[in-house]
């Protein structure tokens, strides 16, 4: 099934030039009013090809095609056709003129969506498809000021069922960094979940010490990309935290592909309201391989490197710098995040 993307929609409504209904859009009302929906959308595309329709075409063409969508879902909410009728649906939308058309249309794209992502046993990639429906919807019904209310009270059904569903699940897995990486996939489609939150902070105060690397021991990788977005992944195995200070060791793991100057000017810690503060120190250590042994009898070993200023860091090679940071009292600390011309890298630490 192909993704539902969110789109943008103009704020004013289009018009196209507007005739008198010819034969093949008069046939399809006629289909319409007697719920001959595939038979309607048939003929208004016909019509269409003609060049020259009625200002009510575009709103009679997307009834039939959400309607026809709607039979449809009830047979197979899955249905390969569903993608079709809404594709079509979508672009008429900003050449339609009634609030009732754009109500019934983001109410049943919602609905479908919903009905997706409750279903039992489902794959992530369908979970993402189905809230990408749900907030498709959500994104037109604001826009056209039509059914706003009702597609937030679907799409809060919607979350709540999926978090029922799938948060009992991470909080049993035994891995924490595993579990951290289902949170975060359940917080992709609930991100204001107060129950996902509380989980998630709880799981990052746990695992600031370890690298969320999210890697062969995750069994399940589908949408693994909307997770594991950060190409430097970092640990505090060391944190002391006060009202006022953090301090500690920041290691970071590289996985950008490139061999790097570590710069510790650029980490940055970053509050719950988005101020950033820098770090004091910048003395650490870099592994990195090291000819040792005697002259004929040398060998490539990995070793920690000590430097003042800036470090090396290799691609796949361990870094540890010492940090420092103080703030006022009114900073809540969220995460540490380290940025440069290859990638970033954000240490979540939960309040």
């Amino acid at each position: 099934m192909k993704k539902f993307l969110l789109f943008a929609l103009a704020t004013s409504v289009a018009f196209t030039m507007v005739g008198c209904k010819g034969t093949n859009e008069k046939r399809g009302d006629e289909h319409l009013e007697n719920g001959r929906f595939r038979n309607a959308i048939n003929s208004y595309i016909e019509a269409k090809k003609k060049g020259s329709v009625s200002d009510e075409f575009y709103d009679n063409f997307t009834l039939a095609l959400v309607r026809a969508a709607d039979i449809e879902a009830k047979k197979d909410v899955n249905s390969d056709l569903l993608s079709g009728y809404f594709e079509k649906a979508q672009a008429n939308i900003p050449q339609v003129m009634k609030n009732e058309t754009i109500q019934e249309y983001v109410t049943t794209l919602a609905t479908i969506g919903k009905n997706q992502a409750s279903q039992d046993g489902v794959d992530y990639g369908t979970i993402i498809n189905a809230f990408a429906k749900l907030d498709t919807a959500l994104s037109v019904a604001k826009v056209r000021g039509a059914g706003e209310a009702q597609v937030k009270a679907i799409r809060t059904e919607a979350e709540n069922n999926y978090v029922s569903k799938s948060l009992p699940e991470a909080l049993e897995e035994s891995d924490p960094v595993v579990c951290e990486y289902q949170l975060l996939r359940i917080a992709e489609m609930a991100p204001e979940n107060a129950k996902i939150k509380e989980a998630l902070n709880k799981s990052r105060k746990g695992t600031r010490g370890y690298f969320l690397i999210f890697g062969e021991n995750i069994s399940d990788a589908t949408g693994k990309n909307r997770v594991d977005k950060w190409g430097y992944v970092m640990a505090m195995p060391v944190l002391k935290m006060s009202g006022t200070s953090l301090s500690g060791q920041l290691q970071f793991w590289a996985s950008t592909g490139n061999n790097t100057e570590l710069d510790p000017a650029k980490i940055k810690l970053v509050s719950t309201t988005g101020e950033e503060v820098g770090t004091k120190l910048s003395t650490g250590w870099c592994e990195a391989e090291v000819l040792v042994g005697k002259k004929g009898d040398e060998k490539i070993e990995k070793k920690k490197q000590n430097f003042k200023g800036k470090g090396k860091l290799m691609n796949e090679f361990l870094c540890s710098v010492d940090v420092s940071f103080s703030f006022p009292s009114s900073f809540v600390p969220d995460y540490i995040e380290y940025k440069d011309e290859y990638g970033i890298g954000r240490k979540f630490l939960g309040q």
